[in-house]
């Protein structure tokens, strides 16, 4: 072929521009640089596939890669995780020659590989075609047409160079240095990669072998976490815990105690060939109990996941929609609560404009149960699987998902993220960012509320992440230890491990408040929802359920606010707690148990999160959620009259302390007579220091003391 000096100088012109954006590339601290890998298969230190399956076999003999495929109209391939960044300049190469078969539909390079259903293909006939296209969810698509070429040698033993250029220019394909095919920069952004992996691949009922797989990249350096490496190892839970068959996705409760998983194709499984939520708590010598299936209504007769569980362990987020008799109805989300004899049957989740245009996803609840952490497919995404995050609205249902952004998202697959305890820290898995298998793990730090401002994200480290797939990592609140997922290797089987996590990789510290809510009256337990709040603003800062058997509940606070929290249940009035958390310190684990008082005539209840400066009886805006709880209360009530009283400890005057007390009951009153309350419902008395609660004789008794209550008069 006679090649016009035009066409001649288009061909040198991309390859000096391939080999310019190659070189160009920085070598400062932490840069990228020129990395050339070659892969002769003179040894098979990449572990290549070796074995012979019905359809297809698989030789490294004489410095070649043989594929053999033994059908009329099948195809055998395999593949190596290669970080490739497609927004960077890269080539792919590889020799080949068909020894025998068929001549149609070629041998050649695949890349981008994700699974069988998403990859691209560049390949030859020993006939002289070539052909050039993709498969996306499936679907087969052609970015180059079969067509002859006389580039390509015919027949059989002999060698055909298949070699792509990427650059910011777009693509060029060629057979043994001559250009077939270029993709525009245009074309070449609608597409984009669905994973990392490159290799070799032939069809229909021939032998091939390949001298060489070469690929030249620009190599971008890992960024770690600090103090990466520290030979920490992982530890298996042990037989409680990892079964004969895959155990997966586990989830650890904020305190450690309880351990939910999923187990695959288990005979105890509701259906011996699906997947069921399983749990094991510890015992008190620390070891883990025999796990037990969760049982109906949670698992059914589908493939069931969990996905998030809140701190009390009485509320969990499942995949899937339930129909009323707790059977699979559709793909989605739902959220079951804990109820006295065992769960309801988990209820959908309601996010606007939910789609997903993968098969996959994942999924986090953060600890206040306000937010999702979402990985899915959609429109305008970067790539594969994007992290998204939507928010609670006030009437139950979720804010549409929205982007984490680009710092996060990546042309490759973001999926299982964690949100910590701290609500600021992030783990999630991705093939779109330098590592050391398929998917690594990495950590980020939320840096405002904007949910789009990240730090830059850091890999774990070789301790955790291995040259295999890494992914399913939840942290504890107390942030010591990580839970997630290794493949054993053996017939594809998964097990259970802990690692400790690297100082430089744990969450912020965490408050875990725990204990009962009780009636005030009978000291019985009760069920009721919690709520807490950030004093400060008045802002809902988390909810929660307490069991309805034992009453009990879990609540994880992160540092820097001051908080207020209490239990809510129809009857009663809600006796509220407040938490200064301003300072950070280390992780801590605090009791509180929290009342509800029954509405009945002659109720005292104390109004504990009422502020005043000292000897003054001005409301601080602080004060303002409390007292909106009473106008509630009295609203819902319209018939309830109540006595607002005052009272002071011993310290100064007496009747100083007399008059203080009045002006912060009137106080009180005024302010529920703003917001519409008639005060013919209210009264308000100050006694002083006439009825004290403790001794004042300690600043503990003191404290006791000065307070503002009311009593019910009339229900």
């Amino acid at each position: 072929m006679i090649i016009s000096s035009k066409k001649l100088f288009t061909v040198l012109f991309a390859w000096l521009a391939v080999t310019q954006a190659l070189q160009a590339q920085p070598t400062t601290r932490n840069s990228s640089r020129v990395e050339t890998i070659i892969e002769d298969f003179n040894n098979n230190e990449r572990k290549w596939d070796v074995k012979s399956y019905k359809a297809e076999s698989y030789v490294i003999k004489d410095g070649h890669y043989y594929i053999t495929t033994k059908k009329k109209s099948g195809y055998g391939f395999e593949t190596k995780p290669f970080f490739i960044n497609p927004k960077k300049p890269f080539i792919i190469e590889t020799a080949l020659q068909e020894v025998s078969g068929d001549n149609t539909n070629g041998a050649g390079l695949i890349w981008g590989y994700k699974s069988t259903k998403n990859y691209y293909r560049f390949v030859v006939t020993s006939n002289g075609q070539f052909n050039i296209s993709k498969y996306k969810k499936g679907k087969f698509s052609h970015i180059a047409k079969w067509a002859k070429h006389e580039a390509i040698k015919t027949g059989y033993n002999v060698t055909n160079r298949l070699k792509m250029f990427s650059t910011s220019r777009g693509a060029r394909f060629y057979i043994n240095g001559k250009l077939v095919h270029t993709v525009s920069r245009e074309e070449f952004k609608k597409h984009y990669f669905f994973g990392s992996r490159v290799g070799l691949i032939a069809y229909n009922n021939r032998v091939v072998k390949f001298d060489y797989l070469k690929i030249r990249r620009v190599k971008e350096d890992i960024n770690l976490i600090a103090n990466a490496k520290q030979g920490l190892k992982k530890e298996n839970l042990g037989p409680n815990i990892n079964s004969p068959f895959s155990d997966i996705t586990p989830l650890i409760s904020s305190d450690g105690n309880t351990l939910y998983f999923i187990r695959k194709d288990h005979p105890e499984n509701i259906k011996r060939k699906k997947q069921d939520i399983w749990y094991a708590t510890k015992e008190a010598n620390g070891n883990w109990g025999k796990a037990k299936n969760l049982g109906r209504p949670v698992n059914n007769s589908a493939h069931n996941n969990i996905i998030a569980v809140s701190p009390d362990g009485n509320t969990l987020v499942v995949g899937g929609v339930y129909d009323a008799q707790g059977e699979y109805k559709k793909r989605g989300i739902s959220i079951a609560s804990r109820v006295a004899s065992g769960w309801e049957v988990p209820k959908e989740i309601n996010i606007k404009n939910y789609y997903n245009n993968s098969s996959f996803f994942g999924v986090c609840m953060s600890a206040d149960r306000q937010k999702l952490v979402l990985a899915l497919e959609r429109e305008g995404g970067e790539g594969d699987l994007d992290l998204y995050v939507s928010f609670v609205q006030r009437d139950g249902t979720w804010s549409e998902p929205k982007s984490l952004g680009s710092r996060l998202n990546t042309f490759g697959g973001e999926s299982a993220p964690f949100l910590a305890a701290d609500d600021k820290t992030l783990y999630f898995s991705t093939n779109g960012l330098p590592g050391y298998g398929s998917k690594d793990i990495y950590v980020t730090r939320r840096l405002d509320d904007s949910w789009t401002r990240w730090s830059t994200p850091k890999n774990l480290g070789p301790d955790i992440n291995s040259s295999d797939f890494d992914s399913g990592f939840k942290v504890t609140a107390q942030g010591d230890y990580a839970y997630l997922v290794s493949y054993t290797g053996k017939a594809n089987k998964s097990d259970i491990f802990r690692i400790k996590l690297h100082e430089s990789a744990r969450p912020k510290p965490v408050v875990l408040v725990y204990g009962k809510v009780l009636n005030r009256k009978t000291g019985k337990p009760l069920g009721a929802s919690i709520a807490y709040n950030d004093l400060n603003t008045g802002k809902l800062a988390g909810v929660a359920r307490s069991n309805p058997k034992d009453g009990s509940y879990k609540i994880v606070l992160p540092y820097d606010k001051v908080y207020d929290f209490l239990a809510s249940k129809s009857g009663f009035y809600s006796v509220s707690k407040h938490l200064d958390l301003s300072s950070v310190s280390k992780f801590k684990v605090i009791k509180r148990n929290l009342y509800l008082a029954p509405i009945i005539v002659g109720q005292k209840i104390r109004l504990n999160n009422l502020f005043f400066d000292v000897g003054k009886s001005a409301l601080k805006s602080s004060s303002f959620a409390e007292l909106n709880r009473l106008v509630s209360s009295m609203k819902s009530y319209p018939n309830m009259t109540i006595e607002v009283s005052g009272h002071t400890d011993a310290q100064g005057s007496p009747a100083k302390n007399l008059q203080l007390s009045k002006d912060r009951a009137n106080a009180v009153l005024n302010y529920l007579k703003s917001k519409g309350i008639p005060t013919s419902r209210m009264q308000a008395k100050g006694y002083g220091q006439t009825k004290p609660l403790a001794s004042n004789n300690t600043a503990q008794g003191r404290a006791r003391n000065r307070r503002v209550e009311f009593m019910i008069l009339k229900k």
